[in-house]
């Protein structure tokens, strides 16, 4: 962190990071454990998850794409391409649903598959309740979140452009607050992506701050984020997988309790996010040269992988059964990722699934 860079369209860390995300996300999706990868995924059972980041990569940059970059245009023409967009993955969210549930009904795999909670060949419930997003298939799920973010995003981008950032930050603390009392998991989660469009927004000028410091400062100010990342996801590793070896701190565990976006976890989110992000930012030239071929496609594409996992994940279940050997759900796990990578190959396949 010698240097604060210029920010480009994309960031290439960024990138990492997000195909980061989704490799996690696949792995625990296919939930073959145990499994070597587990000491990466923390089986989606850790005080934040990857899921988290994901939404709040995707917060970032609608607020620096849309919202910075875009300031020049008029805010109708933002506007249409936020809504188009929201609209496309609602769309998908759809076709993913009924997709992957027709996949499932139609016969019973060997390895097993999420439970779906409509009964068997009740087509007529499930394409009602998909299409008012009162359900939508797990492996899908944030397609409907984000369709629902972005087609709010056209107020959160006024409201930045007229300098009223902090109404916006109040509004969605205020929206999280009714989220809980309402148990509304979009009302919850959209706090993890109109707070870090806030962040995007004002990116450069942040950057530029960055800059300006001592390198040594900025050195300190970057260790101790990554320190209180690294302490608090061992803590989280010790309470949530060892309960044994520290019982005095199991209460933790009820702060940052999983189905809910309580702002403990919220705000650990952002920590952890930006922990992650200094820790990619300097094993940068590392990442790129080892695992730059397998990040960069899915970080770039990460919609497309995302919509298409679940094919892989089906493609193993219908073939492996469940099994504790360790080596084998490893494999299995390695597996799912690079058939999801190989299908990103597939000519065309992002003129047809969006990226």
């Amino acid at each position: 962190m010698s240097s604060a860079p210029k920010v480009p369209h994309r960031f290439a860390v960024l990138d990492h990071l997000r195909g980061y995300f989704i490799v996690v996300i696949i792995i625990d999706h296919l939930s073959r454990w145990p499994s070597v990868f587990s000491l990466v995924t923390g089986k989606a059972q850790l005080w934040v998850t990857a899921a988290e980041g994901f939404v709040a990569i995707s917060g970032l940059l609608v607020g620096y794409v849309r919202g910075y970059k875009n300031k020049d245009l008029p805010l109708w023409t933002v506007s249409k391409k936020l809504l188009s967009r929201a609209l496309l993955l609602y769309v998908w969210a759809i076709i993913g649903t009924i997709g992957y549930v027709a996949l499932l009904w139609s016969g019973t795999l060997a390895g097993g598959a999420p439970g779906i909670r409509i009964e068997q060949d009740d087509w007529p419930t499930l394409i009602a309740m998909t299409v008012t997003l009162q359900y939508t298939f797990v492996w899908v799920y944030f397609l409907a979140l984000y369709a629902l973010f972005l087609a709010a995003a056209p107020i959160a981008i006024w409201l930045l452009r007229i300098n009223k950032a902090w109404l916006l930050g109040l509004t969605s603390t205020g929206l999280m607050v009714v989220g809980w009392q309402v148990d509304s998991t979009p009302l919850q989660w959209q706090f993890l992506f109109f707070i870090p469009a806030i962040v995007g927004y004002y990116l450069d000028p942040i950057m530029a701050w960055w800059k300006k410091k001592d390198v040594k400062a900025r050195r300190r100010l970057a260790g101790a984020i990554v320190g209180v990342t690294g302490l608090t996801l061992a803590l989280s590793i010790l309470t949530i997988f060892y309960p044994t070896i520290a019982p005095t701190l199991l209460g933790l565990n009820g702060i940052f309790v999983d189905g809910t976006m309580s702002l403990p976890r919220a705000l650990l989110a952002f920590v952890w996010f930006t922990g992650f992000t200094f820790l990619f930012w300097w094993g940068n030239r590392f990442i790129s040269r080892w695992l730059g071929w397998l990040l960069i496609p899915i970080g770039t594409r990460s919609l497309t992988a995302y919509i298409l996992h679940g094919l892989a994940l089906i493609t193993i279940s219908v073939f492996v059964a469940p099994t504790e050997s360790l080596v084998i759900n490893t494999l299995l796990g390695a597996l799912s990722v690079i058939l999801v990578w190989a299908a990103l190959k597939i000519p065309y396949i992002n003129k047809i699934i969006p990226r």
